[in-house]
């Protein structure tokens, strides 16, 4: 990931998260697998696969398995080949007709992917859709790579894949042990109708809270997100604001993301400590999260 300056000295980077949910997938025996929604799956055939969130596309990708999907949904941005791939749609406002089209064997999804009907439809023709959790610690998420590798009959790889991205990101949070802690918060914009602070049990808290930092949202009692308002963000106080890297442009950059409710009269506006990242890099846990990681820490805690 590469800064690029935005406005004056106000560097910009990428990252993204996704929410809390509930139910852990497991297989409970030969070929059928409990989803997170509760709903047994058996799954004979993983040669044409659809993913309907980027995690799932760079998990699959990293065991090694990346030629066995066909298509994917808006969200992923990476590795490079998966870019290519046919689109289905967003996962979170599923159509059955596009995931359909592209005659998958498989179809995996969290339990963001919406709406149940399109869930139920592909499965009426006879496609098995597997529902993962979307986790929202560390802890779930190499859970989670365990549960895709259960899936995909790779749990050797997976294991070694989850033990790889525990040691990438136990190194970088290892640079603050000694650092004081800086008030932040995760503000998602989509542009000036779209605005929420988030809180605990979004995939941004464990983040922060990793990168020596004080969630702000959560500190201040919210649970998943609420809309913002001037007067809950001006007594968070946040020192840092991090934002979408997209929503910031679609706001037009740093002169209307200070003109949002209370941004301009926080610590963070005062001093232009305002960080965007991509999306798909802070929204949810996938196997790139160290290098989200590292960025962060570098930008608040301007380190080397």
């Amino acid at each position: 990931m590469k800064p690029r300056v935005v406005a004056g000295s106000l560097l910009v980077f990428g990252v993204l998260a996704a929410a809390c949910t509930a139910g852990e997938g497991s297989q409970e025996s030969d070929g059928v697998f409990l989803g997170a929604d509760g709903v047994s799956s058996a799954v004979a055939d993983t040669s044409r696969i659809v993913t309907l969130s980027g995690d799932l596309t760079e998990i699959i990708f990293e065991l090694g398995l990346g030629d066995s999907i066909v298509a994917v949904d808006l969200t992923t941005v990476h590795p490079e080949q998966a870019t290519t791939l046919p689109i289905v749609g967003v996962g979170r406002f599923l159509t059955a007709e596009g995931v359909l089209a592209q005659q998958p064997t498989l179809v995996i999804g969290d339990t963001q992917t919406d709406p149940l009907a399109s869930i139920e439809q592909i499965r009426a023709a006879g496609v098995p859709v597997v529902i993962l959790d979307v986790p929202d610690t560390f802890d779930d998420f190499y859970q989670k790579v365990e549960e895709v590798g259960e899936l995909l009959d790779a749990p050797t790889e997976a294991a070694a894949l989850a033990e790889r991205i525990r040691d990438e990101v136990e190194d970088v949070v290892a640079v603050v042990t000694d650092v004081a802690t800086v008030r932040m918060a995760y503000l998602y914009t989509r542009g000036p109708d779209v605005a929420l602070l988030f809180g605990r049990g979004m995939v941004t808290n464990p983040l922060i809270e990793a990168a020596a930092g004080v969630d702000t949202g959560a500190e201040s009692g919210i649970e998943g997100t609420i809309p913002l308002t001037a007067e809950g963000l001006v007594a968070a106080a946040p020192e840092v604001i991090i934002v979408p890297e997209e929503g910031f442009e679609i706001l037009g950059g740093i002169d209307e993301f200070l003109a949002l409710p209370g941004v301009a009269q926080t610590p963070a506006g005062q001093t232009g400590r305002i960080y965007a990242y991509p999306e798909g890099d802070f929204l949810t846990f996938g196997p790139r999260v160290a290098d989200s990681l590292r960025v962060l820490i570098q930008d608040v805690h301007q380190l080397p």
